[in-house]
């Protein structure tokens, strides 16, 4: 990710750009799904804070654009709602990427 994160958070997290490379899905399309899940989630008075935190970043053209800060217990809940080889590709990459934080 080169481009720079405006917001940060003292708990360990991924870059939802970063997410959606590792699930081969378009940034646009994982937003639309987290942004879901966050109002189940708020909606269930479960706090979605402690799976997505909002952030945003500069894009190439100098514009602030959003993005999440997937917790672990966010790229958990993305893992869980994808079937077979995707699935199972994307838990292990993102397990593999909270043992080296």
């Amino acid at each position: 990710m080169d481009n720079q994160l405006m917001n940060t958070s003292a708990i360990e997290t991924i870059d939802s750009r970063e997410v959606a490379e590792m699930v081969d899905m378009e940034h646009k399309n994982l937003l639309s799904k987290i942004r879901k899940y966050i109002e189940i989630l708020d909606g269930s008075k479960l706090s979605s804070h402690q799976f997505f935190v909002p952030s945003t970043y500069v894009n190439n053209q100098n514009k602030e654009q959003p993005c999440y800060l997937l917790t672990k217990k966010g790229c958990e809940m993305v893992a869980n709602k994808l079937t077979g080889e995707k699935g199972v590709i994307f838990t292990a990459k993102y397990v593999n990427r909270f043992e080296e934080m």
